[in-house]
């Protein structure tokens, strides 16, 4: 089972990468890669590295980029299962191949690289922040290094990656669909700077440096972290911390913004810049913050309006008012009372497009939460015998109760001793109540979570079960 979860791991991380065009035919080696496939599933981990040492050194004779990465990153797992130290080893080979090799192959390999620094780091972590700098420190021992080593490593591998600009800009994915495991959303990555560039991203997003940060750490703190793309790209952020990962994920997203600005078609550009606001959003330390964020994705949706592309934008905007309709609080603040009407509305807008986005999926998806019944019961567990009592109802999106009570006997009760039994309910259900009734609530057309008391009608001595529903 385990070499076939890494088979999966594999092909998801494949399907980020992509070469130029070579100027050969592109080969893929398919009976040779069945062999290897056949040798997993039965469970022959070295049968099938001697396949795949095979197509490696094919491979290179006939520069097949791609299939040599592949060759590499397949090894790296299938190994882990008869190798000690297969972490460190693999890194090594993966080291020794970058020294041979061209771009853009060196780029991915340098991305690569980063990810197993880092996988190793977050695997041995914990003692890694208790050891310091200078213990029994070895450049070409990672087990001797600190967190900060690890770090310094990885961000600068990530860096390097995307220092190839003009000709990872210039690589396209399509010669390379046979070893590319396929979405609906190839435009949102149309070259190999967009893939490396968001890969850099995931690490540079991380909050894991930040706890051993300077006093002068670097902080979000400018509204022009914020300011529409064509603006932001040439903003300047002060910055006297080099180890911030905020500050580099705010450069790499003024690259990869700056590439796309003048594109045709603007999906990469919208996408890549909501992704820059959500993230300044998360690490701004701006008072206003809040609003400059809303500013920013409700400027965007409007300048693409109707594009099936700005649908996240649209999505971004009524979940900053679901948000805000969270902060309605009865008899005190009801400032934003109705917030959750403008998100519905916005939302029932989107799905009115044929054309499938991310967008769309989420606004379907905070559209049926936004219209989600809500029920809270609750009453005191001893009551006086003979008077009404009250019942606490919290209602969203319906305004009719249906009640009964019942009054179980000791069969019942011996039947209802296990609560999370799959009968428990469907009993209680079937019991004949001792009176049922319905109860109207005010309407309130807000969309809100609202509270009202109701009356429950005296009864005899005894236990009951009160039951109630939509």
């Amino acid at each position: 089972m385990k070499l076939l979860k890494t088979i999966v791991i594999f092909a998801a991380l494949f399907s980020q990468f992509t070469m130029n065009a070579q100027s050969q035919p592109v080969k893929n080696y398919e009976s040779a890669w069945k062999r290897v496939e056949d040798f997993v599933k039965k469970n022959l981990p070295r049968s099938a590295s001697a396949e795949v040492k095979k197509i490696y050194e094919l491979a290179k004779k006939e520069n097949q980029d791609a299939q040599v990465i592949k060759s590499l990153v397949y090894l790296s797992f299938l190994q882990s299962e008869n190798r000690e130290d297969n972490q460190a080893a693999s890194i090594s080979e993966f080291e020794k191949e970058l020294a041979l090799s061209k771009e853009p192959v060196r780029s991915i390999l340098k991305s690569l690289l980063a990810e197993m620094y880092w996988n190793y780091y977050q695997q041995n972590r914990w003692g890694l922040y208790n050891r310091t700098k200078t213990t029994s420190f070895k450049k070409e021992d990672m087990a001797t290094w600190g967190a900060d080593d690890f770090h310094q490593k990885v961000g600068a591998l990530y860096l390097s990656s995307l220092q190839a600009e003009v000709t990872l800009q210039k690589t396209r994915l399509e010669p390379f669909d046979a070893i590319i495991v396929k979405g609906n959303m190839r435009h949102l990555r149309p070259t190999l700077f967009d893939l490396l560039a968001h890969r850099a991203l995931q690490y540079f997003e991380n909050d894991e440096r930040d706890i051993s940060k300077p006093a002068y750490a670097f902080e979000i703190d400018q509204a022009s972290a914020f300011d529409p793309a064509a603006d932001f790209v040439h903003r300047i952020f002060p910055n006297r911390d080099s180890s911030s990962l905020q500050y580099q994920a705010l450069l790499v997203y003024q690259k990869l913004i700056s590439f796309h600005l003048n594109d045709p078609r603007p999906d990469a550009l919208i996408d890549a810049d909501l992704k820059r606001l959500e993230f300044v959003r998360q690490k701004s330390v701006h008072p206003d913050k809040d609003q400059l964020y809303y500013n920013s994705i409700n400027h965007v949706a409007h300048q693409y309006n109707e594009l099936p592309a700005a649908a996240q934008a649209w999505y971004l905007v009524a979940e900053y008012y679901n948000r805000q309709a969270d902060e309605y609080k009865p008899y005190e603040d009801t400032t934003h009372r109705y917030k959750r009407l403008k998100a519905k509305e916005i939302c029932e807008k989107i799905l009115q497009q044929k054309d499938s986005s991310e967008g769309r999926v989420n606004c379907y998806n905070l559209l049926r939460q936004i219209e989600n019944e809500t029920l809270q019961f609750s009453l005191e567990k001893v009551n006086l015998p003979g008077q009404p009592f009250r019942a606490l109802v919290g209602y969203r999106n319906f305004n009719k109760l249906y009640l009964r009570i019942i009054k179980p006997d000791e069969s019942l009760k011996k039947q209802l001793e296990d609560q999370y039994s799959e009968k428990y309910w469907p009993t209680i259900l079937a019991a004949k109540p001792l009176r049922s009734w319905t109860q109207t609530l005010p309407e309130t057309g807000d969309l809100q979570l609202h509270h009202a008391e109701i009356k429950i009608d005296a009864l005899t001595p005894g236990e009951y079960l009160l039951i109630a529903g939509t």
